[in-house]
């Protein structure tokens, strides 16, 4: 099918580009084809966020890979492009503004599922987590919740392998919807933890989650999913007051958004407005303030969390806020 690029766009303009870039990727030397992923990354679905030019680049990596047209350099870069595509089509179903692109994207991705699950299935070993978790990001979409039971034994059978973090293939399979309660008292604690964190509903897997938000997480796990989980399954801050504070003394401030951040705007889901603090918001505001990455005044990303807040972003001031 021929596509006229001129009437898509991408995040900087017409998409008249991106058929040169796509063309890179099967014959480009290796700067053009990394110009290529480039393009895909940051116009095409920049910040995961589709444009009208989004589904057919989708369509086009997918029949480049299907007929083994891709250079093999670019075939990771491809499939991420592919599960990044995925996850915007899931994380953005209820935002109105996407609801003319997504279903296109939606149609092209899953399209995309029986390339992809080949490539996985016959992955060199050192590859396959990788090509894992994006094939997974796919199967999530809900027009693929048939498909997930198959590819959960194909993730299985990886697992068994020994490649990689145990952890991060569990973390796969909770995805799919695997039950991985049996796998809550495993030695491993990162493998506990990705059990708990596929069932978080279980009074046991809540007991799990909370205990390791103060810890520096196991291999196989990111600290801010730690953060994420424990404030969805916290009853308030105060239950995680002591290890948000431990959070905040090792986190930098490039956890504006999913570390430090999402805590300050947890303790303080009512912005302060000269009301008393609580205890807990003062030894937040205490562990804040002994952070030295937080308080660059030219630190736009920074300074948004404590406004959002209802904070000065000022150390002094913050300082005699927490007495």
């Amino acid at each position: 099918m021929t596509v006229d690029w001129g009437r898509l766009g991408h995040a900087y303009g017409q998409a008249t580009d991106t058929p040169a870039h796509l063309d890179a990727l099967e014959f480009g030397d290796a700067e053009a084809r990394a110009a290529a992923l480039d393009h895909l990354d940051i116009a095409v679905l920049h910040q995961g966020f589709p444009e009208t030019a989004t589904a057919p680049a989708v369509r086009a990596v997918t029949a480049m890979l299907a007929e083994g047209r891709a250079h093999p350099d670019s075939v990771e870069g491809l499939l991420e492009f592919l599960g990044d595509a995925a996850l915007s089509v899931t994380h953005l179903a209820d935002d109105r503004y996407f609801a003319e692109i997504l279903p296109d994207l939606a149609d092209a991705v899953a399209q995309a599922y029986p390339v992809v699950l080949p490539l996985l299935t016959a992955s060199p070993p050192d590859r396959a987590l990788f090509r894992a978790e994006n094939l997974v990001a796919i199967a999530q979409m809900p027009s693929l919740a048939d498909r997930r039971e198959e590819l959960a034994v194909v993730v299985l059978e990886w697992s068994e392998r020994g490649t990689g973090f145990q952890a991060e293939w569990m973390g796969c399979l909770g995805r799919l919807g695997v039950d991985l309660r049996d796998r809550l008292t495993d030695p491993d604690p990162g493998i506990r933890l990705r059990a708990a964190l596929a069932h978080e509903d279980d009074p046991r897997c809540r007991e799990l989650i909370l205990a390791a938000l103060a810890e520096v997480p196991p291999p196989g796990l990111h600290q801010f999913e730690l953060v994420a989980a424990a404030i969805r399954v916290a009853a308030d801050f105060n239950e995680i007051a002591a290890a948000s504070c431990r959070v905040i003394s090792r986190d930098s401030w490039a956890g504006f958004d999913d570390g430090w951040g999402a805590l300050v705007r947890f303790a303080f889901l009512k912005p302060y407005g000269k009301r008393p603090l609580t205890d807990p918001q003062r030894a937040l505001l205490r562990a804040l303030v002994a952070n030295d990455t937080l308080w660059d005044p030219m630190n736009g990303s920074c300074g948004l969390v404590f406004k959002q807040a209802g904070l000065p972003h000022s150390r002094g001031a913050c300082r005699r806020l927490a007495g």
